[in-house]
C-alpha cells in the first residue's frame, strides 16, 4: 500500500532540464561587472604593493612579477568581456580560476606567511554572494586546503617559518568563509524567494482558469526547490481531489484527478494545522546526535510538535515537505513537495511555502469570481436573448401564420378576393424582417439604444397600427436618460405589451404611457375589455415579468371597472 502510494504521488516523470526557473535560480546579487573591476583593481593593486616593498616576494621575484602581470591582462580580458556581455558561462567557474591564481601566488612567494593569503577572501565573496551557500562552502573548504598543503611545502625553513601564522590562518579562512557563505547563501535564497512572490502575482489570468493557475504555481515550487514531484490534495464537497506535476511539460494546468477516501486519509493524516519537514538522514547526518530527520509543527500557533506521526513509512524519497492549504482558518487540502536528491528541505521552508499560498490563494478566488460572475452573465444573456427573440422574432412570424391561415380559410369558402390580405401580410413580413434586421444590428454593434429609445417606440407603434389596426396611442416625456442596457430593455417590453394585445384581446386600442420621475421608469400599457370579455383569474405577462425582475424591478396587472387593464411596471433607475 505505501508502496503504491509513493508511486502515485511521485508519478512516472521527473523535472524538464532546463524549465524557466531552473535556469534562472543560480543568479546571485552580484553585478559581474563590479566583480571584474574589483578583480582588475585588486590584480593591479598587488603588482604596485609589490613593486613598492620589494621585500615580498623574497623568491622568484621574476617569476611573481610576470605572474602578477598576466594575472592583470586576464582581470582586464574578463573585464572587457563582461562588460560587451560576452563569455557569461565563463562568470560560473571564474572564482575556481581566482582560487588557482592565488595558489600560484602563495607558492611562488612565501608560503604560509604569503601577502597574497588574503585574496582567498575574494574568491569566497564572489562564490557565496553569486551563487550561493554550497559554492561559498566548497571555495572556503579547498582554498583553506589548498593554503594549508601549497603554503606548507613552500614555506621557507627555521628560523623563518613561522608556525603561528600556519596554524591561525586556515582556520581564520574556513571561519570567516563559512560566515561568509552563510551570509551570501542566505540573501541569495531571499531574493530568489522575493522573485517567486513577485512571479506568483503575474500567474493571474482569468482566460487560463483556475486549473492553469495552479499548474504554473506547483510548477515554480517544484523548480524552486529542484524537487522530482509537487502534490495538492485537495477536499471537495463530493469527496477528494489530487493535482501532480511530475515534469510532463512546462505550464501545463493541473487536472484534478479523484481519490479513493483511504488514500485521502493517509495523505491527509497529519492534524489540519500541522506541516512536516521529513529527510532521511545519510553519510555523517546518520550519525549526528541533534538531527532527527523529522520535524513537525503548527503552522497557527508556530509551536513544534513533539509527537510525530509514523508517516515517514508512506514515502520511499530523500526528503518531502507537506504544508497544509487554509484560507479563513479552513483547511482547503495540503501540499506535497518530494525530491529523491538535491538539498534536502528545511524547517524555514515551512513559512516560506505558507507565504506564497497565503500570497496565491486570493488570486485564486478572484479567478473563480470571475469565472462565477462571467457564468452568469452568460446565463443572463442567454436569458435575454431568449426573450428578444420570443418578443421581436417570434411574434411576427405567428401573426404571419395566423395571416395565412385566414387566407387559406377564405379560398376554402370560394372568396377570391383576397388582395387586402395579401398585401396585409406582406407589409406583417416586411415589419418581421425589420425587426430581426435590427435585432441583429443590436448583437453586432453592441445596441446604443440610450438615445434612441422614444423614435424606436414611435416606429414601432405606426407600424404596428398600419398592420394591426389597432390604435396607438403614445405618452412619453420628451427627453428620457436611460443606459442602452435599461433602453432596449424597455423597447422589448413595449413590443411584448402591444403584441399581447393583438393576440389576447378584441381591443381596438392601447395607450403606452413612459415617465420618469426621480430615480424610477414607469411604463404603462392600457388597453380596454371589450364588451362580454370576462377575466376569470388575475394574470401576469411572463415575458414582461422576467424582464423587470432581471432590472430590479416589479410588474403588476390592474383590471379595473371600467373595462380597462393596465400592465404597470416600475423599475430604479
Amino acid at each position: 500500500m505505501f508502496e503504491h502510494l509513493y508511486k502515485l504521488l511521485l508519478g512516472r516523470g521527473l523535472r524538464p532540464i532546463g524549465s524557466p526557473l531552473a535556469s534562472t535560480r543560480a543568479l546571485g546579487s552580484v553585478d559581474n561587472r563590479m566583480v571584474a573591476a574589483m578583480r582588475l583593481t585588486l590584480a593591479s593593486s598587488a603588482l604596485l604593493v609589490v613593486y613598492i616593498d620589494p621585500s615580498e616576494p623574497a623568491r622568484y621575484a621574476a617569476i611573481t612579477y610576470a605572474a602578477l602581470t598576466l594575472y592583470i591582462v586576464y582581470s582586464a580580458i574578463l573585464y572587457i568581456m563582461v562588460l560587451y556581455r560576452f563569455l557569461f558561462s565563463l562568470m560560473t567557474v571564474a572564482h575556481w580560476i581566482d582560487v588557482a591564481w592565488y595558489v600560484i601566488f602563495i607558492g611562488l612567494s612565501s608560503g604560509t606567511n604569503s601577502i597574497f593569503f588574503i585574496f582567498f577572501y575574494f574568491a569566497i565573496l564572489v562564490a557565496s554572494f553569486s551563487w550561493g551557500f554550497t559554492s561559498g562552502l566548497h571555495v572556503t573548504l579547498v582554498s583553506a586546503i589548498l593554503f594549508a598543503v601549497v603554503g606548507f611545502t613552500t614555506a621557507p625553513r627555521e628560523p623563518d617559518f613561522n608556525l603561528n601564522l600556519f596554524l591561525l590562518r586556515p582556520t581564520a579562512l574556513v571561519v570567516l568563509g563559512y560566515m561568509m557563505a552563510h551570509w551570501g547563501g542566505t540573501e541569495n535564497k531571499l531574493k530568489q524567494r522575493l522573485a517567486l512572490l513577485k512571479d506568483i502575482s503575474t500567474l493571474s489570468n482569468p482566460r487560463f482558469g483556475v486549473d492553469r493557475m495552479l499548474g504554473s504555481l506547483m510548477e515554480r515550487l517544484r523548480d524552486f526547490y529542484d524537487s522530482d514531484v509537487c502534490t495538492l490534495i485537495a477536499i471537495e464537497k463530493d469527496g477528494y481531489s489530487m493535482r501532480r506535476i511530475s515534469g510532463r511539460g512546462y505550464g501545463a494546468a493541473a487536472q484534478p484527478t479523484p481519490i479513493t477516501e483511504e488514500m485521502a486519509h493517509l495523505l491527509l493524516a497529519l492534524p489540519p494545522t500541522c506541516a512536516m519537514v521529513f529527510h532521511r538522514r545519510s553519510g555523517i547526518r546518520a550519525w549526528w546526535p541533534s538531527d532527527s530527520g523529522t520535524y513537525v509543527c503548527d503552522v497557527v500557533t508556530a509551536d513544534r510538535v513533539v509527537e510525530i506521526p509514523p508517516l515517514d513509512a508512506l514515502f520511499q524519497a530523500k526528503s518531502f515537505i507537506t504544508i497544509p492549504v487554509l484560507h479563513h482558518g479552513e483547511m482547503l487540502g495540503r501540499l506535497y513537495l518530494i525530491t529523491s536528491r538535491g538539498r534536502p528541505f528545511e524547517p524555514s521552508d515551512v513559512a516560506f511555502i505558507l507565504q506564497v499560498l497565503e500570497h496565491a490563494i486570493p488570486f485564486i478566488d478572484n479567478i473563480r469570481l470571475v469565472d462565477r460572475l462571467a457564468s452568469d452573465a452568460a446565463e443572463t444573456e442567454r436569458q435575454r436573448i431568449a426573450r428578444d427573440l420570443h418578443d421581436s422574432i417570434i411574434q411576427p412570424y405567428i401573426g404571419l401564420q395566423i395571416g395565412l391561415a385566414a387566407i387559406r380559410q377564405k379560398l376554402l369558402a370560394g372568396y377570391v378576393d383576397i388582395k387586402d390580405d395579401i398585401e396585409q401580410i406582406s407589409e406583417l413580413t416586411s415589419f418581421g424582417i425589420t425587426e430581426l434586421r435590427r435585432y441583429m444590428g443590436g448583437l453586432k454593434d453592441g445596441g446604443d439604444h440610450a438615445g434612441s429609445l422614444i423614435p424606436a417606440i414611435q416606429r414601432f407603434a405606426r407600424k404596428f397600427t398600419e398592420v394591426t389596426g389597432i390604435a396607438v396611442h403614445l405618452e412619453i416625456e420628451s427627453a428620457i436618460e436611460v443606459s442602452d442596457r435599461l433602453a432596449a430593455e424597455v423597447f422589448q417590453m413595449t413590443t411584448e405589451g402591444l403584441s399581447n394585445v393583438r393576440r389576447h384581446t378584441g381591443s381596438a386600442w392601447a395607450v403606452i404611457r413612459l415617465v420618469c420621475q426621480g430615480d424610477r421608469l414607469t411604463l404603462c400599457i392600457e388597453n380596454e375589455i371589450p364588451t362580454g370579455t370576462l377575466y376569470h383569474k388575475p394574470f401576469s405577462p411572463r415575458s414582461i415579468t422576467e424582464r423587470a425582475t432581471a432590472l430590479g424591478g416589479s410588474t403588476c396587472v390592474e383590471q379595473s371597472e371600467k373595462g380597462l387593464t393596465v400592465i404597470k411596471v416600475d423599475i430604479p433607475l
